[in-house]
């Protein structure tokens, strides 16, 4: 009899413990991105000086279309899948199906800037899965970078954060902006971009002498058609990202997409910082609010970024969303963005594999910070 009581005890606590870890959530405390856009600094002395650029301008690949009409884009390309509004003074001409490039388009037809995730066109003098080790041996690389326009002086210093993961690469009238995945040591992504351009996104701290170059604040319209466009772009790098590490491709969900829109929403609105974790919701109280099923969930949400490209590279070389961005249980996400403010939301679905339920909230991060 007692050992019959025993066995039950024991399977009692095995039950217990089987529950608890089937129903888990990881909350982290909100980190701001370390480069707060608009925080650029005046000095009056330009201080040690820039990096020296590369010999010459690459002769071939994606860069050669920086500063040319966008006619010569469709000569080579053909018409974009789509064309959409950013919250900048461009637009975005996208090529998902064939080429798998976003093209930023001036409203005075000029091409402003090319990003890629993938390896199907040319992005010489680089390649995508190229180590970092390889890019530092043939190419010159600096903590300073400056950028003269008309009569003004920008100088952009990048920290030894920035060195390993997003090296800012000069060439003459144009730069590349290199992703790096800090855990593979390889080349994740790619921005060819015009200096006017990079100086609007401010990507890196920046100091500047004469006048500051501002993007004029986007109208409610075109905030709101802005934010569209970056909840597409967080989907499809993210499943480009995906890719390359050879795991399933995610489907859109809509009503995924309305939850993450909603949780951008409040935390812009609340200005969530820091200190503010009481502000915030558990992602299975939201979720089960909302009437969401699922036997897993996963979250990630990024602020004070540039867009949507840099907050889905921010993820990428963040430990903790990392391991949501790439979990290879998900199924389907919902994407959200509010002005500065992204999330995205993952699921695995209830019509998919066994039937553990887990959790994982992964709050607001800031470029390679590990999340414990």
């Amino acid at each position: 009899m007692k050992k019959i009581i025993r066995i039950a005890v024991l399977l009692i606590l095995v039950l217990i413990l089987f529950y608890v870890m089937g129903n888990w959530e990881k909350d982290n405390k909100p980190l701001e991105s370390p480069v707060k856009h608009g925080s650029a600094v005046p000095v009056e002395d330009k201080g040690i000086g820039s990096a020296i650029p590369q010999t010459s301008r690459p002769d071939e690949g994606l860069s050669i279309y920086i500063g040319k009409s966008v006619e010569e884009i469709v000569e080579n390309f053909g018409e974009p899948d789509r064309i959409e509004p950013s919250y900048y003074p461009y637009d975005w001409w996208v090529y998902q199906k064939d080429y798998q490039i976003i093209v930023g388009v001036t409203h005075d037809g000029l091409v402003n800037q090319l990003y890629t995730a993938t390896d199907q066109t040319n992005i010489a003098p680089f390649e995508m899965g190229q180590s970092i080790d390889d890019i530092y041996r043939f190419t010159i690389v600096g903590s300073e970078v400056d950028v003269e326009l008309d009569e003004n002086s920008y100088t952009f210093s990048l920290n030894s954060e920035d060195m390993q993961t997003r090296p800012l690469i000069i060439f003459q009238d144009l730069f590349a902006q290199l992703y790096i995945d800090r855990e593979k040591g390889e080349l994740k992504g790619i921005r060819f971009i015009d200096p006017e351009t990079l100086i609007l996104h401010q990507p890196y701290e920046m100091t500047y002498m004469g006048e500051l170059l501002v993007a004029k604040p986007p109208s409610s319209a075109q905030l709101l058609e802005g934010n569209q466009t970056a909840e597409r772009q967080i989907f499809e790098i993210t499943n480009l990202i995906r890719k390359s590490y050879r795991l399933p491709e995610l489907q859109r969900d809509y009503t995924l997409g309305q939850f993450a829109r909603k949780h951008s929403e409040m935390l812009a609105f609340e200005n969530i910082g820091q200190e503010e974790t009481e502000k915030i919701d558990s992602l299975t109280n939201r979720l089960k609010l909302a009437e969401i099923e699922h036997k897993k969930a996963g979250e990630n949400t990024a602020f004070h970024y540039a867009d949507a490209i840099e907050a889905v590279h921010g993820w990428l070389n963040s430990p903790e969303h990392r391991k949501v961005l790439l979990g290879k249980d998900f199924t389907h996400m919902g994407t959200g963005a509010y002005g500065n403010y992204f999330t995205q939301t993952f699921i695995k679905s209830v019509a998919d594999g066994n039937d553990e339920i887990e959790e994982e909230d992964s709050t607001p991060i800031s470029r390679g910070e590990n999340i414990e």
